[in-house]
């Protein structure tokens, strides 16, 4: 009965969202008469008040985990707990087809609340613009502004584009760039090249990346951009450009001169209920920014036919396969409804009643947007590109210190040779700066891939580095093994933008 309950409201949110974004697909004037519907937005505190609506309200996670090679069909032993609707979307996007359905984990939700936030940020810069003019500072509110909206952009069209490529990035479709706040339908706006957007996005974190100031976050610096969550989203954006020296500077910023990491030496000590609150907890110092967003994920995640299995935990963490011979700390559980359907127990739903009396309502979980995990995966893979290997073994070191049991930098030191003689064999990765790579660069950066893989598994992360290195992925049936291939370059490794922003008029995907 209680699945039953939640199921109703989930059906209810499907429909609610669904006229949300045929009402305010994207960004619409929601915000024109008062920004923020309870006050005047006349003071840099006000204009901070607005800037909590500038981050996205909604995550990726679910379908872009589902399209990604940490995933599997998990066969029909979960069918008797699976819903029709549920089924649908999951499959779809393990088949990488174009989702048709309208609800909180999916990519037309997702495309709705990042245009929603960057309405948000440009109610506030508008607002910044007045204030200034009369003599009023808010450079640190501007700031924060400018980074959002790069932000917000940066997620979209890593999302509903093809990766940033030179080759290909002037013809590639990228998103509208919406950099006013919005007095018309959306259907005004054209879609920017991958580069156009690519170009906005540098102008936006670069000129807000200087203004950004902790000290204007008080208590609840993690809800924000402060000075190290912005770096570390320069040193993602810098990575995929391939400015590799920009990229280790802004992650050597984000981590700081005494980094640390998440520890799952000390998390595999911890019961189920207290690992899956800490992950996403504002105590966990490797959590540079977390945002809440509406979600289904952590309470449907054990129904989901297509998702992570014991063939994918066995192949990432079943053996001592990795560059020390170390054996993994990451920690799965299964869920009690079936053996195949694991867990690593990262989230931790939250539900929202819609009343004092009432026992049903909306589910949130507490996304960490970025990591000092991530962000010393993204100095390895920056400091090989430049050659700089020594400093690059001291990142893994570092890494592997709070990952694999029991493992001692000082008694097995990670050298050079040691990473090119463990990634050699390993397929070859594709970024479209390939042909510039040697054979030691080219195993760092897998080196910086597979960590990364481990690391963001089950937060959809492993999807970007598959987009960024053109990995081949396979999807196989459960009953028959009939084998579908994302191969590269496939036009399927775009998601397809909302049916309702194909009405107004803005070019789709090609399929």
């Amino acid at each position: 009965m209680k699945r039953r309950m939640k199921t109703k409201r989930h059906i209810l949110n499907y429909a609610a969202v669904a006229l949300a974004t045929l009402a305010a697909t994207a960004c619409n004037d929601f915000l024109d008469e008062v920004p923020d519907n309870r006050t005047v937005i006349d003071t840099p505190e006000a204009v901070s008040e607005l800037l909590v609506s500038a981050y996205p309200d909604g995550n990726c996670v679910f379908f872009t985990e589902c399209m990604s090679d940490n995933v599997t069909d998990r066969g029909n032993t979960l069918d008797p707990y699976v819903q029709a609707e549920w089924d649908r979307a999951n499959r779809q996007a393990f088949y990488w087809e174009d989702i048709d359905m309208t609800y909180q984990d999916s990519p037309s939700y997702f495309w709705m609340v990042c245009y929603q936030a960057i309405s948000a940020a440009n109610h506030a810069l508008e607002a910044i613009a007045e204030l200034e003019a009369k003599g009023t500072d808010c450079s640190v509110q501007k700031g924060e502004a400018l980074v959002c909206r790069a932000y917000n952009h940066f997620m979209l069209v890593n999302v509903f584009s093809q990766h940033y490529d030179p080759a290909y990035a002037d013809d590639d479709l990228g998103v509208p760039y919406v950099t006013a706040p919005e007095k018309e339908v959306f259907g005004h706006y054209e879609r920017l090249s991958v580069k156009e957007t690519y170009d906005m996005i540098r102008a936006d974190l670069e000129q807000g990346l200087p203004l950004i100031s902790n000290k204007a976050y008080g208590e609840t610096p993690k809800y924000h951009f402060t000075r190290e969550a912005a770096q570390a989203f320069a040193a993602r954006f810098y990575l995929y450009v391939g400015e590799w020296e920009k990229a280790a500077q802004a992650a050597g910023e984000a981590l700081g001169d005494n980094p640390t990491l998440r520890d799952w030496n000390a998390y595999i000590q911890m019961s189920t209920a207290n690992r899956e609150k800490n992950y996403t907890s504002v105590q966990e110092s490797a959590n540079l920014l977390l945002a809440s967003t509406l979600s289904m994920f952590a309470v449907d995640q054990p129904f989901y036919r297509y998702g992570y299995s014991t063939a994918v935990n066995n192949s990432l963490f079943g053996q001592n396969d990795n560059l020390v011979g170390g054996t993994w700390a990451y920690r799965a559980e299964a869920y009690n409804l079936s053996s195949e359907a694991l867990t690593l127990m990262k989230w931790k739903a939250y539900k929202k009643t819609d009343g004092v009396n009432s026992n049903s309502g909306y589910y949130y979980v507490m996304v960490p947007l970025f990591t000092t995990d991530e962000a010393v995966c993204d100095r390895i893979e920056a400091l090989a590109m430049q050659g700089r290997y020594t400093e690059a073994c001291r990142d893994i070191e570092l890494f592997l210190t709070n990952k694999i049991r029991d493992y001692d930098a000082a008694k097995q030191p990670v050298t050079p040779e040691m990473v090119e003689a463990y990634y050699k064999d390993k397929a070859p990765l594709h970024p479209w700066y390939e042909s510039r790579m040697d054979a030691r660069q080219m195993a760092f950066v897998q080196c910086a891939a597979d960590f990364r893989r481990r690391e963001l598994l089950m937060q959809g992360g492993r999807w970007f580095d598959i987009k960024r290195f053109d990995i081949e992925v396979t999807h196989e049936a459960y009953q028959t093994g009939a084998a579908d291939v994302l191969v590269r370059r496939d036009l399927r490794r775009a998601v397809q933008i909302p049916q309702e922003v194909i009405s107004y008029g803005i070019a789709p995907n090609p399929r």
